[in-house]
């Protein structure tokens, strides 16, 4: 297990320049060839840093992913926060298809980091942060729907929550290996949540939420029809 250390934060406007510059290179060398294609030499000659600085400032190589990974998800949180949005389900949707989006912008960044989730060996603060959105958005529309009464009193939330985001990652990973396509994998992101949420609800709300899935899994059977991968 990879042991998490306190690195000292260089604030100085120089320093923030050299850190910024690492880690935007060391995002566009992890998309380029993976983990494997990113050295602390290469790194150093690609953004122009002296190889003892990035030590200084990252530790080590997985220092610097993990670098990348929070910045990264640090900016998404932001994003979603500047939206203050109620977690009804189209808001849920909404969300979804915007992850879906920047997937297919930074593809090659989001195929390396989604396999952290994935890896033998295990990654815990890149996963913990790359999970973190997913958890956050279940997490709100559950208290939405506990407020209004929707919800069963007789399962282990938090276990529910843990399951959910695990799948909901196993569809990221379906379209990191190029086994459906962004349209596909939002339908299947939408399925996903629906099924989840139908575990937890009650009375009419859950009869809408599954006969939404039926409806739903229907176009993703034609969908997936189309798709020989």
């Amino acid at each position: 297990m990879k042991k998490e250390s306190a690195r000292r934060r260089y604030t100085s406007p120089a320093m923030t320049l050299r850190r910024a510059r690492v880690v935007d290179t060391a995002h566009r060398l992890l998309g380029e060839g993976g983990v494997a294609a990113l050295t602390i030499r290469r790194l150093s000659e690609d953004a122009g840093v002296a190889q003892r600085t990035v030590y200084r400032l990252f530790g080590d190589k997985d220092g610097v992913v993990s670098a990348t990974v929070i910045d990264r998800m640090v900016e998404v949180r932001a994003h979603i926060a500047r939206r203050n949005a109620t977690y009804t389900l189209d808001v849920v949707f909404a969300e979804l298809d915007w992850m879906v989006s920047e997937l297919e912008r930074d593809c090659l960044y989001a195929r390396v980091v989604i396999d952290f989730v994935f890896a033998p060996e295990p990654r815990e603060l890149e996963v913990r942060e790359l999970t973190s959105v997913a958890r956050a958005r279940f997490r709100a529309w559950l208290l939405l729907q506990q407020e209004i009464g929707h919800v069963r009193d007789d399962l282990d939330l938090e276990y529910v929550i843990d399951t959910h985001v695990m799948h909901e990652f196993l569809v990221y990973r379906r379209w990191s290996l190029g086994q459906c396509d962004a349209a596909l994998c939002r339908m299947e992101l939408h399925a996903c949540f629906l099924q989840t949420a139908a575990l937890v609800l009650v009375d009419a709300v859950r009869e809408q939420y599954l006969s939404h899935l039926v409806t739903l899994q229907k176009q993703i059977m034609r969908a997936r029809g189309s798709h020989p991968c």
